[in-house]
């Protein structure tokens, strides 16, 4: 089981989406049926998917740490690739382990 901070990456335009997880494969495995069912919470990942196709996208473990550092990690990383904001990312949150700030569509 790995702890750690994860990358989903478009290679057709490089944006990203990150996020962090105790246990990186199950989240990872989460994610593809979401996507692929067409439910994921990230409706520009979504869109994204269904336009360009799974075959495009890169999952990579950006880096791993203990359960308790997860927030503070995955805040760093949604920062440092700037994935909050949508001409660079696919995060709905700009903040790690909150629904604050994030514009949903009526």
């Amino acid at each position: 089981m790995t702890s750690g901070i994860y990358s989903i990456t478009n290679t057709k335009n490089k944006k990203r989406y990150i996020g962090s997880a105790v246990n990186i494969r199950v989240r990872w495995n989460t994610h593809r049926v979401e996507l692929r069912k067409g439910e994921h919470h990230s409706r520009h990942l979504q869109a994204a998917w269904n336009k360009y196709g799974e075959q495009v996208f890169r999952f990579e473990i950006i880096t791993t740490c203990e359960p308790e550092q997860l927030i503070e990690q995955e805040q760093f990383w949604i920062d440092a690739f700037q994935t909050a904001d949508g001409k660079f990312g696919y995060n709905i949150a700009p903040k790690a382990g909150s629904s604050l700030g994030i514009k949903r569509t009526a």
